[in-house]
């Protein structure tokens, strides 16, 4: 009887211990509700931080002092370029910050739209991608498909890197007209 006793303490024991291990796991990998918002809000923050030309606002949605951005231009778009160019290479690297210091150094009024965005998180990592369009005084410049990725780091998501297609309308027709504006 006491030998019964004793195997029933030890199967809820080892349940238990069980339960304290998988309980964590299930649960480390659910995203938090007020995620998606503040990755919204990061994308907000965004494009705000161009149309009124604050570089400090945009620094602040970055995870390093130096993010790449890079862009790469599609096949049409770079053989306009090469007709005077020749040695022109349709990629354009640089990052977030000669990236908003160009922006700041404009005279133009400009902004960013962004049309089917698709956001993924797993845990502390997110993926954004998205296509957009480039305005500068209501004149599309240019469009193309863009993907950030992001960490959150103190319950703060920050874009770690983003890579983007180029492509220019009058070479390339945006093939979203019907949302431009």
């Amino acid at each position: 009887m006491r030998k019964n006793k004793i195997i029933h303490n030890l199967k809820i024991e080892i349940i238990f211990l069980v339960l304290i291990l998988i309980i964590p796991i299930a649960t480390y990998g659910q995203n938090q509700p007020s995620d998606s918002l503040n990755i919204q809000q990061v994308i907000v923050e965004f494009k705000e931080s161009i149309i009124e030309k604050d570089s400090l606002r945009f620094y602040k949605i970055f995870f390093d002092e130096s993010v790449p951005f890079t862009g790469i231009m599609s096949e049409k778009t770079e053989w306009s370029i090469k007709k005077k160019y020749s040695d022109f290479q349709g990629v354009a690297v640089s990052d977030h910050k000669e990236f908003i210091r160009d922006i700041c150094k404009s005279t133009k009024n400009l902004h960013e739209k962004f049309y089917q965005i698709n956001t993924t998180i797993n845990g502390p990592i997110s993926s954004i991608s998205f296509d957009y369009a480039f305005f500068s005084d209501e004149k599309m410049i240019q469009w193309g498909n863009e993907k950030w990725n992001l960490a959150k780091i103190d319950s703060t998501w920050l874009i770690t890197d983003v890579i983007y297609s180029i492509h220019f309308p009058d070479i390339e027709p945006f093939p979203l007209s019907k949302l431009k504006n």
